[in-house]
């Protein structure tokens, strides 16, 4: 029970740290900038965790021994690049399609590849079948999603080629989420995936700023409050639980549990800190149980089949 609880958990901080990602954005004006802002923060505690503490730096030395002797492929500690590229095609989609139809095709796009990421078994949990009850929560988990952010589509507008790279995203998460699962195996210190993790993303963006910049793009002030900085702290613990987890739920049951955290935590912020014209929508505490009843029935007809 722990670990679908720990996924559920860093799901729910990724609606804190959506939030404050998306404020950062807003005050500097550069959603790419912002989010390099975010992986620095969470990379400098990264850095101070791993070559301040003797066992995490084994942790370090565990990934690059892996790679020298062949224990770890190279193309498998390249996952964090699938976090900069999430981030970066966020910041490129958004405007074009509105959070709604972004969230609905990236978790399309994550259920979907889950299936098949499980099936071949490339995380570290091995092979799982594509049974009926995974799909029916794969079909449900998007149906709920699609249900919960349903007032926001009438917002949203429409770009096929948008659309397909917000899917492509969503399917590179899930394989993203299976190899950290890899590399932790390998670095048996999650804050060691996750060091790797940010500095294979950080490239990207570095990258993807690069070319916002050379385009037009500018930079304004950075804000003076300091919690608006930690979403990247936020997302060492994401990264860190995920490595942790995988290995026990396999890529498809982590994603359900941490979509329905996502869900849970937007109902909390919605309910407890409202943003600027937002409020508890009966659409979002709908899909919030309807996306808990469907993973509940799974695992029982999963639990039964075995």
């Amino acid at each position: 029970m722990l670990y679908p609880l720990l996924a559920v958990f860093v799901g729910a901080l990724t609606a804190v740290q959506s939030r404050l990602n998306g404020q950062l954005s807003k005050d500097i004006h550069n959603g790419i900038a912002a989010a390099i802002i975010s992986f620095a923060t969470g990379w400098i505690v990264l850095f101070i965790l791993c070559f301040g503490l003797k066992i995490e730096r084994q942790g370090l030395r565990n990934i690059w021994q892996g790679v020298r002797s062949g224990r770890l492929k190279r193309w498998e500690i390249i996952g964090g690049m699938g976090g900069g590229f999430f981030v970066a095609t966020q910041s490129i989609t958004v405007p074009k399609l509105g959070v709604a139809i972004f969230t609905i095709a990236t978790v399309g796009g994550q259920t979907a590849a889950s299936l098949l990421v499980d099936k071949l078994g490339i995380s570290p949990a091995g092979k799982k079948h594509i049974t009926a009850p995974r799909v029916f929560a794969a079909i449900m988990t998007l149906i709920a999603v699609t249900v919960a952010v349903f007032p926001d589509l009438s917002h949203a507008t429409f770009s096929v080629i948008a659309v397909a790279m917000t899917l492509v995203v969503g399917v590179v998460i899930s394989f993203q989420q299976a190899l950290n699962g890899r590399v932790n195996v390998v670095a048996t210190r999650p804050l060691a995936t996750a060091f790797l993790n940010f500095l294979m993303g950080t490239v990207v963006l570095l990258v993807a700023l690069s070319i916002n910049l050379a385009n037009g793009g500018s930079i304004g002030s950075l804000p003076t409050n300091l919690w608006i900085y930690l979403g990247g702290p936020i997302g060492v613990i994401f990264i860190a639980v995920s490595a942790f987890t995988v290995k026990q739920m396999g890529i498809l049951n982590f994603i359900l549990g941490s979509v329905t955290g996502q869900l849970i935590g937007a109902l909390l912020l919605d309910w407890l800190a409202p943003a600027a014209h937002t409020s508890v929508s009966g659409y979002l505490v709908t899909g919030v149980f309807m996306t808990l009843g469907s993973i509940l029935m799974s695992r029982y007809f999963e639990s039964r089949k075995a």
